[in-house]
């Protein structure tokens, strides 16, 4: 009876071992099939219950645990959820040593992070940006390095590039004076040119002899339109010259243009834009003149040509129906015809011109255009610095810029 009892236990513990592992733990998720074959209701424990409800024996045996109560099932989820949750209290924290990386540890830090950002908004990305220098103040500091960068080129161009464009422009012209035929600026003048004007076919001929400012001779010969066949025929003589008031007029303007540079000392150190721009528009303004003169030429009405007091210099005089002009243009001088006639009672006129180049012009207006463009590019770089008002000399202060 003894031996019996002894096969039989080993084959209930057995039995209640397999029932154990097939309805428990792992190998209920692995082989689900299992709950629908047994048809039994099959409650899952956690691995924490096991342990709180086994009890060691001293010989190191194991006694098959028995069903917990729903209250100790509930109380041993609780804890465990709380040993993976909750963060342990600040006394504990010294105390506890573990591994490098640590799951409660990471949560904590990660929400202290999130709740320090701001009571109005937290998050990862909503933290508050560094401190950053005000856009304000940056460009502030940009203006005034650009106010005393410009101080100093400004009191350079003042004291140096000033002195030396008016020393090149002294030099120009002084040497478009020397070109000049009339007493200018030390030059003698009187230089005597003679000159050739035809115009095709045959209509006009003029022999010219061009002294200083004036004709002092010319021999002039052109045809009629009324009268083809006949040629009529004049000259100027040296005791009644033909003057040309365009050269004085533009020896004028040079001379004064060369008189507002004299009247700078080579020491004398400008203090403003103002005093500057003032000589430059002087100089400036001469030299516009003076080329002007020479490049547009004044044509009279041809009632005021006829009583001019060139005309009644001629030998011998013209018809009242003809009149002559001389003027330059350019680098050109012009001798030009009118012949007037009367059509149904309005007067009108026709006229014929020949012309021929004259070399010392047109070295003189290459020295005005020189020193026009010369003189204007100064100008231009000190209007740059004068719309700063009180942009002085000896102020490195920025206050002392208007913007």
């Amino acid at each position: 009876m003894g031996s019996r009892c002894c096969n039989i236990f080993p084959l209930c513990i057995s039995a209640n071992a397999e029932r154990d592992v097939e309805c428990s733990g792992s190998n209920w998720f692995t082989r689900p099939h299992s709950r629908r074959k047994s048809g039994k209701k099959v409650k899952v424990t956690f691995s924490d219950q096991l342990d709180t409800t086994a009890s060691d024996d001293g010989s190191g045996g194991s006694v098959p645990s028995t069903s917990p109560s729903p209250s100790t099932s509930a109380q041993a989820r609780w804890r465990y959820l709380e040993q993976i949750f909750v963060p342990p209290s600040p006394e504990a924290a010294p105390n506890r040593s573990g591994p490098a990386f640590d799951r409660t540890s990471s949560l904590r830090q990660s929400g202290t992070s999130y709740a320090s950002v701001g009571s109005a908004s937290s998050g990862p990305y909503n933290r508050r940006p560094p401190p950053q220098r005000k856009v304000g103040q940056k460009m502030a500091d940009c203006e005034k390095e650009e106010a005393l960068n410009l101080q100093v080129e400004f009191e350079w161009v003042l004291h140096e590039e000033v002195h030396s464009v008016l020393k090149q422009l002294h030099v120009i012209l002084v040497e478009c004076a020397h070109r000049f035929p009339v007493p200018l600026y030390g030059n003698e003048g009187k230089k005597q040119d003679k000159f050739v004007l035809t115009a095709a076919p045959e209509q006009l001929k003029c022999i010219v002899t061009l002294t200083g400012d004036s004709i002092t001779h010319a021999d002039i010969n052109f045809k009629v339109q009324r009268q083809q066949q006949q040629i009529q025929r004049t000259s100027i003589t040296q005791d009644y010259p033909w003057k040309i008031q365009q050269v004085q007029d533009a020896a004028n303007h040079l001379q004064q243009a060369i008189n507002h540079i004299d009247n700078v000392d080579s020491a004398y150190h400008f203090k403003t834009s103002d005093e500057v721009l003032h000589i430059l528009g002087n100089i400036l303004g001469a030299l516009q003149r003076g080329r002007t003169s020479l490049v547009v030429p004044r044509k009279k009405p041809i009632d005021e040509l006829m009583k001019s007091r060139n005309m009644k210099a001629l030998s011998p005089n013209l018809p009242e129906d003809l009149a002559i002009s001389f003027y330059i243009q350019s680098h050109k001088l012009i001798f030009v015809a009118y012949q007037l006639t009367n059509f149904q009672g309005t007067m009108k006129f026709d006229s014929c011109q020949a012309e021929c180049s004259v070399p010392w012009l047109n070295e003189v207006l290459v020295l005005f255009t020189v020193a026009l463009q010369l003189c204007q590019q100064l100008k231009d770089k000190i209007s740059v610095f004068s719309q700063y008002k009180d942009f002085t000399v000896g102020s490195r202060s920025p206050s002392a810029l208007s913007y």
